[in-house]
C-alpha cells in the first residue's frame, strides 16, 4: 500500500477545504493508507473525512508573544512586499521539526504556509503543491517562493487560469516548474442529494430570492452584493439577497448593510457545511468574487442548473458560457445590477439559461479522480 499525507491549514469553509474533502471521500483505502495534517482544529468539513483518514493536529502555528511583536513590525515594515503567509513563515519556520514518519507521496493542498511547511518538514519520495488561487493578485513574491516551489515533483494548479498566473511570474523571473492542471473536485451526485436538505430559512415567495455562497473575505468582493442590491430595490424590485458563509468581513459587511438600511433585505446567514438547500431555493445565484482560482461555488451552482450571475475573474470563462449558461458581470455593482435585472425581467432567457445547463454532461469528478491516479501512480 502507498502511503499518502494531505497538508492543509484547516477544513473550515473554503472551497479548497471542500474539494479535499471530497477528493478523501473518493480514495480507494484498500490501496492507500492517509494521513491529514491540520493546524487547526473544529474545522466544519471536518465532520466529513472518512474515518479511514488518521487526522493529526499540529499546533505549531499558535504564535507566542514575541512572535507576535515580530509579525507585527514585519508587516509594517515589509520592503519587500511579501505575502503575510510568507512573513509568518520567517518568523516561525524554527518552530516545525520534521516529521520522523515517511511517506511515499505528500501534498501541499493549497499554496503559502501549507506548501513551505511540507517542504521542510515531511519526508517523502514524491511532493505535490496545489495551486488554488489567483497567484498574481493574492500577492506572493515569486523570488521568496520559487527556491521553495522547486522542490516539488510538480506545482498542481486547479484551472488554467491559475497555472498561467504563477507562470506569468515564472517567465519575470526567468524560471520554469513543472505545473500540471487538475480541477478542483465536485461530486454532481452529493450535491444534489444535499439540496433536498431542509432549508433553515423560509423564502418568500414574492420576493427575488438570491443567494451567494463564500467566505466573508475582501476578495469575494461582498460588498458589492450589498451595493447592488441596494440598487435593485431603488428600482422597485422585491428582492432578498441571502450571503452563506463566514469570515473577518462581518462586521465591514454588517456596517454596510446597516448603513445603507438594508437590514431587511440583506442577510449574512453565517457558516454551515451545506450551502446547496440555499442554492436550489433561490431565484438566482450570483457570485461577486475578485479572483478565484477555479470558482467552485460557481460550478455547485450549475450542476444545480440555478440561473447564474458572476463577476468576470478569468477562471469563470472555463465554467460559464455568457448569454448561454449564465451572465458574466464586470467587477462593479452597476453592472451586477443590470445583469440580475436582466433576469428578473426576463423570464425567457432565465428559463433558456437553465435548460442548457440541464443538458451539459458532468465528467468533471471521473476526470479529476483520474488525473489524481495518474498523477501518484
Amino acid at each position: 500500500m502507498k502511503h499518502l499525507v494531505f497538508v492543509i491549514e484547516s477544513l473550515d469553509l473554503g472551497g479548497a477545504e471542500k474539494s479535499l474533502v471530497t477528493l478523501l471521500q473518493n480514495i480507494d483505502y484498500k490501496a492507500y493508507t492517509v494521513d491529514l495534517i491540520l493546524f487547526k482544529k473544529g474545522g466544519i468539513f471536518e465532520q466529513l473525512v472518512p474515518r479511514e483518514v488518521i487526522i493529526i493536529y499540529n499546533n505549531s502555528l499558535q504564535l507566542n508573544i514575541v512572535e507576535r511583536i515580530q509579525y507585527k513590525l514585519r508587516k509594517e515594515f515589509n520592503s519587500n512586499g511579501l505575502h503575510h503567509a510568507q512573513l509568518l513563515w520567517q518568523i516561525i519556520q524554527s518552530n516545525f521539526k520534521r516529521e520522523n514518519k515517511e511517506y511515499d507521496i505528500a501534498f501541499a493542498y493549497s499554496q503559502g504556509f501549507t506548501t513551505y511547511f511540507v517542504d521542510q518538514c515531511i519526508k517523502a519520495s514524491k511532493k505535490f503543491a496545489w495551486l488554488n488561487t489567483d497567484y498574481q493578485k493574492t500577492g506572493y513574491e515569486i523570488e521568496f517562493d520559487y527556491p521553495i516551489y522547486k522542490n516539488y515533483d510538480a506545482v498542481v494548479a486547479v484551472s488554467p487560469e491559475a497555472k498561467l498566473t504563477l507562470e506569468n511570474e515564472l517567465n519575470r523571473i526567468q524560471q520554469i516548474l513543472s505545473i500540471k492542471i487538475i480541477k478542483d473536485i465536485s461530486d454532481k451526485i452529493v450535491i444534489k442529494q444535499k439540496s433536498n436538505e431542509p432549508l433553515p430559512i423560509v423564502f418568500k415567495t414574492d420576493t427575488v430570492n438570491i443567494v451567494t455562497v463564500g467566505r466573508l473575505s475582501k476578495d469575494k468582493g461582498l460588498h458589492l452584493a450589498v451595493e447592488s442590491c441596494e440598487k435593485l430595490i431603488d428600482k422597485g424590485h422585491s428582492v432578498h439577497w441571502y450571503i452563506v458563509g463566514e469570515g473577518t468581513e462581518r462586521d465591514t459587511l454588517e456596517e454596510l448593510i446597516k448603513k445603507k438600511k438594508l437590514t431587511k433585505h440583506v442577510t449574512l446567514v453565517g457558516m454551515t457545511d451545506n450551502p446547496y438547500p440555499y442554492m436550489k431555493a433561490c431565484s438566482i445565484y450570483v457570485q461577486t468574487s475578485l479572483f478565484e482560482g477555479l470558482g467552485l461555488t460557481v460550478i455547485e451552482a450549475a450542476s444545480l442548473n440555478k440561473p447564474i450571475v458572476c463577476t468576470n475573474f478569468p477562471t469563470v470563462y472555463g465554467t460559464l458560457k455568457d448569454g448561454e449558461t449564465g451572465l458574466i458581470a464586470e467587477m462593479n455593482s452597476q453592472s451586477l445590477t443590470d445583469k440580475i435585472e436582466l433576469l428578473i425581467n426576463d423570464s425567457d432567457l432565465t428559463n433558456r439559461l437553465v435548460t442548457n445547463l440541464s443538458q451539459l454532461e458532468n465528467a468533471d469528478k471521473e476526470r479529476t479522480l483520474l488525473e489524481f491516479e495518474s498523477l501518484i501512480h
